[in-house]
């Protein structure tokens, strides 16, 4: 949690992606966090095109270009107004990334492997 300049209380908010921030719900309630000021970011266990080359090199495989790996995100995190504020754990959980980055709060469709390793920390993460 954090104070803006205004001196009010807001969250950092971290979304997973698909079949979380994909649902038009969630894509309306990052909207309005956002437009309230929370820091909002996406945190995906999507890989990165750095890490996504390095595994087409290491099988022999043509990647893709990089405007068409994960343009899905990329387009709604620009649609949001945070496309720098994209995480990939490449294939990961997501409790270390939730901790390190100080995340106040993750809504996540994937209770066992996200959620409830968040919780038993003593974190907050939304099985939605």
């Amino acid at each position: 949690m954090f104070q803006n300049e205004d001196k009010n209380y807001r969250l950092k908010i971290a979304f997973d992606f698909d079949d979380t921030l994909t649902d038009p719900l969630f894509e309306e309630l990052a909207k309005r966090f956002i437009s309230k000021g929370h820091d909002v970011w996406i945190v995906t266990v999507r890989t990165s095109y750095e890490t996504y080359l390095e595994n087409c090199q290491r099988f022999h495989l043509p990647p893709q270009p990089e405007n068409e790996r994960n343009a899905d995100l990329k387009e709604l995190a620009k649609s949001l107004g945070i496309s720098d504020k994209v995480i990939y754990t490449n294939s990961e959980t997501k409790d270390k990334v939730f901790f390190e980055q100080g995340f106040d709060l993750l809504f996540d469709d994937d209770d066992e492997w996200h959620c409830n390793p968040i919780c038993k920390k003593g974190g907050l993460a939304v099985v939605i």
